[in-house]
């Protein structure tokens, strides 16, 4: 998935989602972001997850074609999310 296509489709969502990358049987809060290699990376460590206002707010400069990826050896393109109360799941 691409920047613009994420963003396109959450632009009538609530400000205040939090973002999360789907792991069964744990979600972990996207708690940071890296542009690496035309790759925009969604990164989890310990801490409050991302709201998606503060998402759009930290990509204002990245350019709309990356892709999103998790990190990893090696990464993995994310070519989608669901909605369920309150978060966006990346997976």
């Amino acid at each position: 998935m691409r920047l613009i296509d994420f963003n396109r489709s959450t632009s009538d969502l609530d400000a205040q989602l939090l973002l999360y990358l789907e792991d069964q049987p744990n979600n972990h809060p996207v708690t940071d972001l890296r542009v690496t290699d035309q790759r925009l990376e969604l990164w989890h460590t310990a801490g409050r997850p991302l709201t998606l206002n503060q998402f759009r707010a930290r990509v204002q400069q990245v350019p709309p074609t990356t892709s999103l990826f998790i990190p990893g050896t090696p990464p993995q393109r994310l070519y989608g999310y669901r909605l369920v109360p309150h978060q966006i799941l990346f997976g």
